[in-house]
């Protein structure tokens, strides 16, 4: 037998969900995430590509790494980035720890971050880049293309629906490595593009 509940509760735990526990709702369209009030400016992006320091945030998600190692490659021969870095954060369900963001903010000029492949990873990934734009650091997220809608409404519940994603063809976790290859030579200058606000 089931219970109906009435729409009074209903709308009360929708607004406990969002305004005490945080929760997102994933289905919100762009148009309704432009609306967000901004939170905090975006980073200044970089003169220039060549000679850039950089760093790669490997979300621990299924073959993210591999992934962000052949976008590094291709930052460091086809646009002359420093050699790059990996970093790892511990676990991609969750935002960094904002120590090591702290330091990624230190000792670099730009980080390449992701992959959002779920849920609670794409939100971890915005996270990530929202922190670490607000510490002057650009940042690229890349995100699946299943969950590019999930990325949009993150970025406007965090209030910083100006930043900007990649997309990457969904899924990546079981897809050989000539093909994630293959997925970074296509995505590759639109990181550049994000990271210094133009055509690179």
């Amino acid at each position: 037998m089931s219970t109906a509940i009435d729409d009074n509760k209903k709308e009360w735990a929708t607004q406990y969900l969002v305004d005490k526990l945080g929760l997102v709702d994933p289905t919100v369209n762009a148009a309704d995430a432009a609306k967000s009030k901004p939170n905090g400016a975006a980073a200044p992006r970089l003169a220039a590509l060549a000679g850039a320091r950089g760093v790669l945030l490997d979300n621990t998600k299924g073959n993210a790494g591999p992934l962000l190692r052949h976008v590094g490659d291709l930052l460091e021969k086809k646009y002359g980035v420093r050699p790059l870095t990996m970093e790892r954060k511990i676990v991609y369900s969750r935002p960094a720890d904002p120590a090591q963001l702290d330091e990624l903010a230190r000792d670099y000029e730009f980080v390449v971050t992701g992959v959002g492949a779920c849920g609670s990873c794409t939100s971890g990934c915005v996270r990530d880049a929202v922190d670490l734009e607000a510490r002057g650091i650009p940042t690229v997220a890349i995100h699946t293309t299943v969950f590019m809608n999930s990325a949009i409404a993150h970025r406007g519940a965090f209030g910083r629906p100006d930043l900007q994603f990649v997309p990457v063809e969904h899924p990546i976790a079981a897809v050989s490595d000539a093909e994630l290859e293959r997925r970074a030579i296509a995505l590759v200058d639109d990181v550049a593009t994000i990271l210094i606000g133009s055509k690179a």
